[in-house]
């Protein structure tokens, strides 16, 4: 009896979102009427490129590369949604080139951007979020809960940069009050020669 790839019972494009025998993630699909129109794009692990080819007989068939110089995912997903041709990604394409916004937008590292985009903007599953990236569920959890600790506190930043000085100083009065500097306190932009 011939070999059946696995794939997942997961669809998008009529396409299988998971392909484990090839370790490969949908990432979206060449739309338009082009001569590779309906052709199906998947990111390989291991190879950290996206290939494009035909998807027939519960086997993906790669013809063609999308170059990315990053081994990042959501660079390589960025790079086939920029390609010369029309492209529709797929619900996992959408969450990483979120995550390719918020690695170069926010305080978030490359791995938290993924965990973070796929868990909280993508609504995956945390096993779900542990096979797109070829991680362990523990560490999607750690990324996470550090994604949302940096994230919180650049929003706590950006809310005290935006209190009214006013309000700042009705809560501690002395806040903006100089009345205790000495000018002659002030430090001396004179030069010391060193001895």
């Amino acid at each position: 009896m011939p070999h059946q790839p696995t794939v997942s019972e997961e669809t998008e494009f009529d396409l299988p979102r998971y392909l484990p025998d090839q370790d490969a993630i949908l990432v979206g699909r060449i739309s338009g009427d082009g001569e590779f129109s309906g052709y199906a794009a998947y990111y390989i692990h291991g190879q950290n490129d996206i290939l494009i080819g035909r998807y027939k007989h519960r086997e993906f068939l790669p013809e063609y590369a999308v170059e990315c110089e990053s081994r990042l995912m959501s660079a390589c997903v960025r790079e086939f949604s920029t390609a010369n041709t029309e492209t529709e990604l797929s619900s996992i394409g959408k969450a990483l080139l979120q995550a390719w916004h918020f690695g170069d937008l926010t305080p978030l590292s490359h791995k938290q951007a993924h965990v973070y985009a796929l868990r909280e903007r993508g609504k995956f599953s945390r096993d779900e979020t542990a096979s797109i990236l070829s991680i362990s569920p523990n560490t999607v959890d750690t990324h996470l809960q550090r994604a949302k600790e940096k994230l919180s506190a650049a929003e706590n930043l950006v809310q005290f940069v935006r209190v009214d000085s006013e309000d700042l100083a009705s809560v501690h009065p002395d806040f903006f009050d100089e009345s205790d500097i000495d000018d002659d306190t002030s430090s001396s932009n004179d030069l010391t020669p060193l001895s």
